[in-house]
């Protein structure tokens, strides 16, 4: 039989291989690799990869369509290479470590060892990076009843604009099998199991979780730049900020069985894993170590509270603002002290500067013992010398992440599920917003017009410029233009400063939050130049310049502000929002906000960000938001 096999065509044998992996048998390839030379050669080393673009095609989608726009986002080339074979491999090699995390299963490849916990962060990301674009916004029309009497105001649109973008309907309403993404569909299926342990634990304040064949690992409640020099950290808490806070599945007991024999490359790879996430000698703050004991609760309503307990430390500490920052969610931007004041706020004051403070105003601040934190007198921080530029910015996915799911766990207390099977919430909707569907290319409304009428080739946007500002020609290419639903989360001010100063307290129970979800218009403006990054010969897409109106503030569900801002391309192909909102009834700047798309371009989850005082003083407050276009 085996001969008589090996003496079919090479193409009846490829047919047979592809067949294997429809229908969901991708080791019977590695298996008649082993089983001599000829099949060997004929599955790895063929000379192009046309049987594993054909096997890879069996389960996911052509990456071919989202490539190629994220190439002319970013502006490459579209005709980018897909290595088919590793990335089909390191795929259905990462679904089986999360599926089988202390197993050893036969990997796809003879070759391929046991994936290490970056590879398959890494290939995760491939998936969502990859998911079919969405060839147009769904068309659909949505008015909700609203109790403003005065319907024919110009912001009737906003005021009766639905809650969440219309995708979610369609998702709702089990509409998935029209969007056409297969990776959504595979990854939303996997991730039911959730994510590797090892890594889940690190988002937890105090729960303990002991994972087979890992090193031990304490929770700690620390800040966000704790993490900042690992790129498993980085890359994982990246992934989070598009699917939110998972659980882990497994009781910790059965976590903690060590009677099973774990083959040596998991024990190398926890190595790797747990050195990554080692400390930083140069912490600003140094991390709070937690010696209570292990809870005798593990379940998903537990774990979800203590990665809300983590994720408060990380996004409200206020030593995390710096203009090194650009005062928002980004990595900080080294700069040669030589050239630049000293202008982190984390250092602690000096006593000519005290003195100058009113004696009124000292006592009441020291009361609190801001002089201990840094973080007294009202001046304003000094910019970075020479001024931060884009290509230098890159996310700080770690306080993104944490971003999420503090939101995320206030929109599910705000909008609750209806107990009546019969009826219909705005809760029953939220659900779905963690849906894969939600970060392909492409998901928000109206995203498609605005490329539909870009520029052509020659039209460009490269211009010598209009005006003295450098104002060039260009086109909404991330979907701005519209409305949009921005929820806002902040601790009271006093409550922010004592958390602050005894961080623990954020493991109390009973931590309110306030949380108002405000509407959004934007308008573009116009278009400013983009600067070239070092080595590179290409421009990046135009720097967009828009208005606005929010209704809606922390003193009243009413209030007018007018917003301004830019969208721009920054390090690492994120999509970067700086906006600055004034004043009810004014134009004067109050609130600055710095946020970076979630998903791909345009995707329907929207953008997660950072707001804070627009004059950035000390000690200004800070708070996460999520935001995402309704219309």
């Amino acid at each position: 039989m085996a001969s008589a096999f090996a003496n079919l065509p090479a193409e009846l044998t490829e047919a047979v291989l592809i067949v294997s992996a429809a229908s969901g048998n991708p080791n019977s390839i590695a298996a008649l690799s082993q089983t001599s030379k000829f099949f060997y050669d004929l599955i790895y080393r063929c000379p192009d990869q046309h049987l594993w673009r054909e096997i890879f095609l069996t389960t996911f989608d052509d990456p071919r369509p989202a490539l190629n726009h994220l190439s002319l986002i970013s502006g490459g080339h579209s005709d980018l290479e897909f290595n088919w074979t590793q990335e089909y491999i390191d795929r259905i090699s990462a679904a089986r470590y999360i599926r089988h995390p202390v197993q050893t299963a036969a990997p796809v490849s003879s070759q391929s060892d046991i994936p290490t916990s970056l590879s398959v962060v890494k290939a995760l990301l491939s998936v969502i990076t990859t998911s079919l674009p969405f060839p147009s916004s769904p068309p659909i029309s949505l008015t909700f009843l609203s109790d403003f009497p005065d319907s024919n105001s110009h912001l009737a649109p906003m005021i009766n604009s639905p809650p969440f973008p219309p995708l979610l309907l369609l998702l709702t309403a089990n509409y998935s099998a029209l969007l056409g993404s297969v990776n959504a569909a595979w990854l939303q299926d996997l991730l039911e199991i959730g994510f590797p342990p090892e890594l889940t634990r690190t988002l937890m304040a105090k729960l303990s979780f002991d994972v087979q064949g890992h090193a031990p690992y304490k929770p700690t409640l620390t800040s966000a730049s704790y993490w900042g020099g690992s790129e498993v950290g980085q890359l994982f808490h990246k992934l989070i900020c598009c699917t939110g806070f998972i659980p882990i599945a497994v009781p910790a007991p059965e976590l903690a069985d060590t009677s099973v024999p774990i083959a040596s490359p998991v024990t190398s790879t926890s190595a790797s894993l747990d050195s990554a996430f080692s400390p930083d000698e140069n912490e600003d703050m140094p991390a709070l170590s937690i010696t209570r004991l292990r809870s005798p609760s593990y379940t998903p309503e537990a774990q979800s509270a203590d990665a809300r307990t983590l994720a408060r430390r990380r996004v409200y500490d206020m030593r995390y603002l710096s203009p090194a920052r650009m005062w928002g969610p980004f990595k900080p931007v080294q700069r040669d002290t030589t050239d630049s004041p000293k202008s982190n706020q984390f250092e602690s004051l000096d006593d000519d500067e005290n003195e100058d403070n009113d004696e009124e105003d000292e006592d009441e601040e020291d009361n609190l013992g801001l002089m201990h934190l840094g973080l007294m007198n009202g001046h304003r921080v000094p910019d970075i010398n020479p001024p931060i530029k884009p290509y230098e910015l890159v996310p700080d996915y770690v306080w993104l992440a944490s971003a999420r799911i503090i939101v995320e766990a206030n929109l599910r207390e705000m909008f609750r599920p209806s107990p009546l099977p019969t009826a219909f919430s705005a809760g029953d909707i939220l659900p779905y917003m963690r849906k894969m569907y939600t970060m392909c290319i492409g998901g928000s409304p109206g995203y498609w017009d605005s490329w539909a009428n870009r520029p052509r080739e020659g039209e460009g946007f490269e211009g010598s410029g209009k005006s003295e500002q450098g104002e060039v020609e260009g086109w909404d290419w991330a979907g701005v233009s519209g409305i949009w639903k921005r929820c806002v989360c902040w601790l009271d001010y006093r409550d922010l400063l004592v958390h602050n100063l005894a961080p623990e307290k954020f493991l109390e129970d009973g931590i309110q939050e306030a949380c108002r979800v405000i509407p959004l218009t934007i308008r573009i403006t116009g278009y400013s130049e983009s600067p070239i990054p070092p080595g590179s010969s290409t421009r990046p897409l135009p720097t967009i310049h828009v208005e606005g109106e929010s209704i809606g503030s922390d003193r009243s569900t009413d209030d007018l502000r007018k917003v301004t801002g830019t969208v721009s391309m920054i390090s690492d192909g994120a999509i970067r929002w700086q906006m600055v909102s004034s004043v009810a009834g004014s134009d004067e700047p109050e609130w600055s906000s710095e946020a970076v798309q979630i998903g791909g371009p345009g995707a329907a989850v929207g953008f997660l960000g950072m707001w804070t005082g627009a004059m950035h003083e000390r000690p200004d407050p800070l708070g996460p938001f999520w935001a995402w276009k309704v219309v």
